[in-house]
């Protein structure tokens, strides 16, 4: 039986037990025989210690009032992240809500019931690549006099992807370095700890963006199952990256020869011969837009892997904002951080899109300069 104190009492005896108003003691009948008229025996459920008390500061409970939630299970969907069917959205703004999290047992009957992943957008930047650590002339740093690659610091990538033109195009096309390698794993496996189902994968063409999105997926156990979709109209403003010419990409067959996971029968919603230098800030807006509307029936999650400037043109559109004037958005765009995330859902039932916070959260971590061990060590 299960009692609940309705009087404090406080023991007189060692023997028994103290209690407060609304604990819960646990009674059994079969051990009250010996126990005096008036008193009974029990346990409380708050402390865990066992005495007497009397039964007068005490009234009949219902047991359930004690049970303890072990394990639970869902078989209609709570999560953003799943849900039935999907209608075309008229995209509104809508106050933020906190993300629930589901069990990995719940995903398990989610998957048995054959339901529909809810649309949800992810958009990223890229992690860090090596110009931003080591400056434009990387490159140089890393050729010997014959023009092979060597890794002049443990933060430059170990060996750079084959291409059939000039190594030196990845002046323009630079790589991610160790760092930002490590960031994009990082944010994968926090991805899948959190259980989110990305159900396709959409990266820039920029190499950078395509290794994120490659070590993303290698983090949510993904990269056997997903395809990379290179999507020109993912790229930068051109007027910042490319303000004299647009950047030699790899091909997909380099892409393939170098092991990334790219999707080789996917047709671009923004051919990449669409690019052009020095584009206005409204032309750079169209395209974004043209782009995401190549989007707005795939189900699940959306994961975009391209620019900081991807962030506000991908998201704000959606929510119904307005683009922001072009020296707005460059200084908000400056403030995006390697592997910075936006994430929208849709609210299937209220027929509109709204920004909510991110699965994870941006890694964080501090600069560490070259060392030189002479200096200082060696010197007088």
């Amino acid at each position: 039986q299960t009692l609940r104190a309705v009087f404090q009492y406080k023991p007189q005896n060692i023997d028994e037990l103290m209690i407060n108003v609304g604990d819960f003691i646990y009674v059994d009948p079969t051990q009250q025989s010996d126990v005096s008229e008036g008193w009974v025996i029990g346990t409380s459920h708050r402390t865990g210690c066992r005495g007497f008390i009397p039964e007068n500061y005490t009234e009949r409970a219902n047991e359930s009032d004690t049970w303890v939630k072990h394990r639970e299970y869902a078989f209609v969907p709570p999560s953003r992240f799943f849900t039935q069917a999907e209608n075309e959205p008229n995209v509104k703004l809508n106050e933020e809500v906190h993300n629930p999290v589901m069990s990995r047992s719940v995903t398990n009957i989610l998957s048995v019931q054959n339901t529909t992943l809810r649309r949800g957008l992810l958009v990223m930047r890229h992690g860090e690549r090596v110009d931003q650590v080591f400056g434009k002339s990387w490159l140089q740093q890393c050729l010997t006099t014959d023009g092979k690659y060597h890794r002049a610091d443990l933060n430059f990538p170990s060996i750079l992807p084959k291409r059939r033109d000039s190594m030196k195009q990845f002046e323009y096309d630079p790589p991610l370095s160790c760092c930002g390698i490590f960031q994009s794993r990082l944010t994968g496996e926090a991805l899948l700890d959190q259980e989110v189902a990305v159900s396709c994968v959409y990266s820039s063409p920029a190499l950078r963006c395509i290794q994120t999105a490659q070590y993303v997926l290698e983090g949510l156990k993904l990269d056997q199952k997903l395809r990379i979709r290179v999507e020109p109209g993912l790229f930068e403003w051109t007027k910042w990256d490319a303000s004299k010419l647009i950047p030699n990409f790899m091909t997909m067959t380099e892409l393939t020869e170098a092991s990334y996971k790219v999707d080789t029968s996917y047709r671009s919603n923004f051919p990449l011969s669409s690019l052009v230098p020095s584009e206005s800030y409204e032309q750079y807006c169209c395209s974004s837009l043209t782009t995401f509307l190549g989007y707005s029936r795939i189900s699940g999650v959306i994961l975009i892997v391209g620019h900081g400037s991807s962030l506000a043109s991908f998201t704000r559109p959606l929510i119904g904002l307005q683009a922001r004037e072009s020296g707005d958005f460059a200084q908000v765009v400056r403030k995006v951080p390697s592997l910075g995330m936006c994430f929208c859902e849709e609210l299937k039932e209220e027929n509109k899109w709204q920004m909510v916070n991110p699965p994870v959260k941006t890694l964080t971590h501090g600069a560490n300069a070259a060392f030189n061990w002479k200096n200082g060590i060696l010197d007088n």
